[in-house]
């Protein structure tokens, strides 16, 4: 994947971010997407500042004073990784990963914005995160006072914090990503960009549910932003056909799909958990025969029932 395929991607996650969390008036300016060759690669930066690591599956580089973070994360994303490695009996993609503070961010990753989780276009692969969600100026955190009061009584079991939660909501960013690279590695082909998007946050969502089920709460919580956002599109074709138009100029209405998705989501993972990604890893492998949106939604209705229902639901939602 090209650069400036990859940072228009990322600058769509800050508009929806934006938009669904109410820091829409932060974007006052577009953001380029033409490509920018980097002046060195995000490992060679690393090496240059000298960042301290923890050795382990995912090796993980971070910032001086940022140790406790860079270890939650590991065990969070190196987690995920090893988890469908062992569940699927799957060798994946070596990736490292860098937890950085602002400054450092500004060697590592010049191109995107302070706390924007990415993983490298070209070998060697190193994904990014922040060290402190509340420093990152394109969103805000999730809000307590929108949550409802049974979820986030839930949420707050067993002595959690509001600030744990709203970080770990944040971290959900991280583990849709890494569902981009399983997937791929996982040889599903999703065929279409609305269940690609669905299925790294399946991936993502199912490894907290089985291993961080609290933690899994805390993406609930942050997936309800921007359910009633304004949407003059629904139709899961109309996502493919309007991809760019979405992405470029209609963020509230590219978030809306994206927590549309999440919400099924949800849904299909409390009928059939992670076996969901087995069932879908047989029926959508790469190198098959293209499909229509009807003919995917047709496919996943007969591997579980409600998937025809659903689309059905977010088309008639268009406000």
């Amino acid at each position: 994947m090209l650069p400036h395929r990859v940072f228009a991607r990322l600058y769509q996650w800050i508009r929806v971010a934006a938009v669904l969390l109410g820091t829409a008036e932060l974007l006052t300016s577009p953001v380029s997407t033409a490509a920018t060759p980097p002046i060195k690669t995000r490992s060679a930066a690393i090496s240059q500042l000298g960042l301290a690591s923890i050795p382990g599956p995912l090796p993980t580089y971070y910032s001086h004073g940022t140790q406790s973070r860079a270890h939650q994360l590991q065990t969070l994303l190196g987690g995920e990784l090893s988890y469908y490695s062992i569940l699927f009996s799957q060798r994946l993609p070596p990736i490292s990963l860098a937890v950085l503070t602002t400054e450092d961010w500004r060697d590592v990753d010049p191109e995107d914005p302070y706390g924007m989780p990415s993983v490298s276009d070209q070998a060697p692969f190193v994904f990014v995160m922040p060290n402190d969600w509340s420093k990152v100026t394109w969103m805000t955190l999730p809000a307590r006072d929108r949550v409802p009061q049974g979820l986030l009584k839930r949420a707050l079991a067993n002595g959690r914090t509001w600030h744990q939660v709203q970080f770990e909501g944040c971290d959900g960013i991280g583990t849709h990503e890494i569902g981009h690279v399983i997937v791929k590695a996982l040889g599903i082909d999703p065929q279409t960009r609305w269940f690609n998007e669905l299925l790294a946050s399946y991936v993502g969502y199912a490894y907290l549910r089985e291993k961080f089920p609290l933690q899994a709460l805390s993406s609930e919580i942050f997936w309800r932003q921007g359910l009633s956002a304004p949407h003059h599109l629904s139709r899961l074709e109309d996502f493919e056909s309007h991809y760019d138009e979405l992405m470029q100029h209609d963020p509230a209405n590219y978030g809306w799909y994206q927590v549309a998705f999440d919400q099924r989501v949800i849904d299909v993972y409390r009928e059939q958990g992670v076996g969901f990604l087995r069932t879908v890893r047989l029926a959508f492998p790469q190198g098959a025969p293209r499909l229509t949106t009807p003919e995917i939604v047709d496919r996943l209705d007969g591997l579980s029932a409600g998937w025809k229902a659903w689309a059905a639901s977010i088309t008639s939602s268009t406000h």
